[in-house]
């Protein structure tokens, strides 16, 4: 969490007050990126079906802010009226927004053997929801006068084809066109995904080797570096 402070957000003795909106923070990559986040004169807003009550527990409430909405991101038609929500949470005067797209579920299955209910389900959090937060972010963040950026977490499976994961792969890639067109479209806002490679996830839970795998807090380290450091406005780029 020191690390983090220091290397992006202190500049010249000034201190920035930066607010961040993290999808999927409950566990996995999400829940490490959250944990990174957590620093002075930072406000991080965290949305996920179920409380992260560890992230909580380690925020200091007099100099890190953390708000929390949980929220079945399956649920499509009412994320515009949360994200209005969350809006209501941020200062004006923030000096930079960002919105981290991180939520995503994985099965692995063939085709016709699964349920329909749970493609759309896939579908809807994967990348309807992230179309539709990077939709309102654009039109609740017009006022602000502000960094803004948006980072999709996207993944090597969206060209790198498996059996059974065709529902996944297809969201994911979906998502890379979505940035690409978005970073076409706007100025204001800037857009880019990054593709972690396997990490140490329940999605990679049947891994034999669990040597190819890098850790949640890796994965974390590497896409803030590129939210921070290293973004790239519309495009795809491999977190490592």
């Amino acid at each position: 969490m020191v690390y983090i402070e220091k290397r992006y957000f202190h500049y010249a003795g000034v201190i920035e007050v930066k607010c961040f909106i993290l999808t999927g923070a409950s566990q996995g990559i999400g829940a490490a990126i959250g944990k990174k986040l957590l620093a002075d004169n930072h406000h991080l807003i965290c949305v996920s079906r179920e409380k992260n009550e560890l992230l909580l527990s380690l925020a200091d409430s007099e100099k890190q802010r953390i708000d929390y909405f949980e929220f079945d991101l399956k649920d499509v038609e009412e994320i515009d009226k949360l994200m209005g929500n969350i809006f209501e949470k941020i200062s004006s005067d923030v000096d930079g927004l960002y919105l981290i797209n991180n939520a995503a579920i994985h099965f692995n299955q063939p085709i016709e053997e699964t349920d329909p209910s749970l493609i759309a389900r896939l579908m809807n959090i994967n990348l309807v929801t992230p179309m539709i937060l990077t939709a309102s972010f654009i039109k609740y963040s017009k006022h602000l006068n502000t960094e803004k950026r948006i980072l999709n977490v996207s993944s090597g499976s969206s060209f790198n084809l498996s059996s059974g994961g065709s529902c996944y792969s297809t969201s994911k890639a979906g998502l890379e066109t979505f940035t690409k067109s978005i970073g076409m479209e706007q100025s204001d806002v800037k857009i880019m995904s990054v593709r972690p490679n396997k990490v140490d996830t329940n999605m990679h839970a049947a891994t034999e080797n669990k040597k190819q795998l890098k850790t949640p807090e890796y994965a974390a380290d590497r896409i803030l570096t590129f939210l921070l450091e290293r973004f790239e406005h519309g495009k795809t780029v491999k977190a490592w």
